[in-house]
């Protein structure tokens, strides 16, 4: 009786799985799962919504699964012309909160896309990496402090940069790379770092983000 019980799940598991697959794009990494839905008409973007999570849900009570409340929102991507429209998604009699951003793989999403919500995070995130180099700059060769300045600040300050990168809150993030620079080099406020950039060998935000651009072009459209 289990072995036939088990072959009907896997067989409605299947089901389901192309039909969410048909509507909807599924990401997972990990033990995180996304669900992303698009549709040009109101009514059935709705429509899908509804339809998936009740799938989800009945998918969860075939397997004696549950699903994580407390980490479990939705957010709505929309644009200034785009109208206002209300969804309500429910789980287990409970509402699923709507939020306006959101942690993806280390980036900060909000529902405008504008990159906003990030900008802000990762510029407190590396001016405490440029005060941290700051300090210890007095004990260190330039050598130990260019590895530092590539461990903690310019691996932080890149990482995502081909999404955000032309984005026009960029231009805060330069101006702290410029400070850090200057720092490593010595250099007081307002005097020009240009040629630091080249005497370090470290390219600025605008030349890493051409370069991550470029390189995705070569290995992934050709």
């Amino acid at each position: 009786m289990l072995t036939i019980l088990q072959k009907v799940i896997k067989k409605l598991n299947k089901i389901l799985y192309s039909f969410v697959n048909d509507k909807s794009v599924p990401s997972s990494f990990a033990d995180d799962t996304s669900i992303f839905l698009s549709h040009s008409n109101p009514t059935d973007f709705s429509n899908n919504i509804y339809t998936i999570f009740n799938i989800f849900n009945d998918w969860f009570k075939w397997n004696l699964l549950s699903l994580n409340f407390t980490k479990t929102h939705f957010i709505k991507f929309t644009t200034k012309n785009n109208n206002e429209i209300e969804i309500y998604i429910n789980y287990d009699n409970k509402l699923i909160p709507a939020i306006t951003y959101t942690k993806f793989l280390g980036l900060t999403v909000n529902s405008s896309l504008t990159w906003s919500n990030h900008f802000d995070l990762l510029t407190k995130t590396i001016s405490n990496t440029c005060y941290l180099i700051q300090n210890i700059k007095p004990y260190l060769s330039i050598t130990a402090l260019k590895m530092i300045y590539h461990s903690i600040f310019h691996s932080i300050m890149s990482y995502g940069i081909m999404f955000w990168g032309k984005s026009p809150h960029s231009s805060v993030i330069f101006k702290i790379q410029k400070r850090v620079i200057r720092i490593l080099m010595g250099i007081v406020y307002r005097e020009s770092c240009r040629e630091s950039f080249k005497e370090l060998k470290i390219l600025t935000l605008s030349s890493q983000y051409i370069l991550v651009y470029f390189l995705f072009v070569i290995v992934y459209c050709q």
